[in-house]
């Protein structure tokens, strides 16, 4: 389930604190407090540390508030991953086993927070302003003020000039890195039938946490 974790966590991009105003953060707060639908297509490359080895993957994301969230990976491996808020399912096509977990009955409350109102990363994240990386891009990087077992880090590559988000890099606390580029991102309203997942015919289903 690190997968899904990361995913959640990728939606911090789309929701900065109210509080955290001026500067870089202030022109992502300006962004993107009105957002309540996004559309991107995304590559994702993954660096393992034990084994060292680097993956990649792409497809698209969508996010609705509050609480709905749908990654549809194409590439090496159809793969999804849905939650309508109250549901979160993930569907390997090839493994032909659809996953279900009820959301308020795991870890992913706490992940998925951030899909339901903005969140307070003033008490929740130490947030470090770095130089500009490539192309221009401000990191912004956001470390859990207390433990954390799902992530150390959480960094927004930001555009300065207009305070989107292009890129995000979470860090695991084994030291796994997924940095992820949305490309071609849309914020027109999304319907909320998107975000319902339906097993295909024929595949099974397992509840987790049961």
């Amino acid at each position: 389930m690190a997968r899904i974790v990361i995913a959640a966590c990728v939606f911090l991009a789309l929701v900065p604190e109210a509080a955290l105003a001026g500067g870089i953060l202030g022109k992502v707060q300006a962004f993107y407090e009105r957002t309540t639908d996004y559309k991107a297509s995304f590559r994702q490359v993954v660096r393992t540390s034990t084994p060292k080895r680097t993956f990649t993957r792409s497809g698209t994301v969508f996010f609705k508030r509050p609480g709905m969230m749908r990654w549809d990976y194409k590439s090496p491996d159809e793969v999804y991953y849905v939650s309508d808020g109250k549901d979160f399912w993930s569907y390997d096509v090839e493994e032909g086993i659809a996953y279900r977990l009820r959301v308020q009955d795991s870890d992913l409350v706490q992940a998925l927070k951030f899909l339901t109102a903005p969140a307070d990363l003033a008490n929740e994240f130490d947030v470090t302003e770095d130089p500009p990386a490539a192309a221009g891009l401000v990191p912004l990087r956001m470390v859990p003020k207390g433990a954390h077992r799902n992530f150390r880090s959480v960094t927004l590559f930001v555009d300065p000039a207009t305070g989107e988000t292009r890129e995000t890099e979470v860090v695991d606390p084994v030291g796994n890195v997924s940095h992820v580029r949305f490309e071609g991102p849309s914020f027109t309203p999304l319907p909320a039938s998107g975000f319902a997942f339906t097993p295909p015919a024929g595949v099974r289903v397992q509840e987790i946490g049961k």
